[in-house]
Formats: structure tokens, sequence, C-alpha cells
């Protein structure tokens, strides 16, 4: 005859069929736990790549109307060397955050 304690098939550290005896974890708990770990991580990760995704593209576009307001200004002077350069100089910045815009939203 098989006792009760046999047909259970407890195992020295108190885990009885998948379930913890004495309050202690067990294997499925464990790899629930880590599973729960990286999918929370990947998910937090995943939102905060959209929100500074949108951030940075939001900061680009307003980098770029500062840099071609300033290059709208600098260049219609156009006789004084320094606002001409001023100028060119907010162009460039301009081109740049347009590009980088492109590029962040085709990714």
């Amino acid at each position: 005859m098989v006792s009760e304690r046999d047909a259970s098939t407890a195992t020295d550290d108190g885990v009885t069929d998948g379930v913890a005896v004495d309050g202690g974890s067990t294997a499925t708990d464990s790899r629930d736990d880590a599973t729960y770990d990286v999918v929370y991580r990947a998910t937090r990760d995943a939102m905060w790549d959209v929100v500074g995704t949108a951030v940075l593209v939001l900061f680009y576009v307003a980098l770029g109307f500062v840099g071609l307001s300033v290059a709208w200004t600098g260049l219609g002077f156009g006789v004084n060397p320094f606002a001409l350069g001023i100028g060119l100089i907010g162009l460039l910045v301009g081109l740049v955050a347009a590009s980088r815009v492109y590029v962040l939203a085709t990714e």
C-alpha cells in the first residue's frame, strides 16, 4: 500500500506537486516572475522609446523653426557680413534639424 506522502511526490525542499507546502516559491513561480520582469522592462523601454522619440522630434522641429527664422532674418539683410554669417549658421541648423526629423520619422 502506498502512503499519502509517497503518492503526493513531496521533495525535500517542501514542494508538493508544484505547490509550495511551507510558503516557499516554486520553479513555476520564479519562471513567471522572470517572464513578468522581462515583459515589464520591454514594455517600459518601448513606451519610453516612443515618448522620447516624440519629444526629440518636437525639439528638432522647434530648433528648425528657430534656425530658419534666424536664417530668414540674417540672409534678408544681405549687406552686413556678420548678419549674413549668422543667417548661414541658422540655415545650417535648420537643415540639420530637418534632416534629423526626417531620419526619426522614417525609422
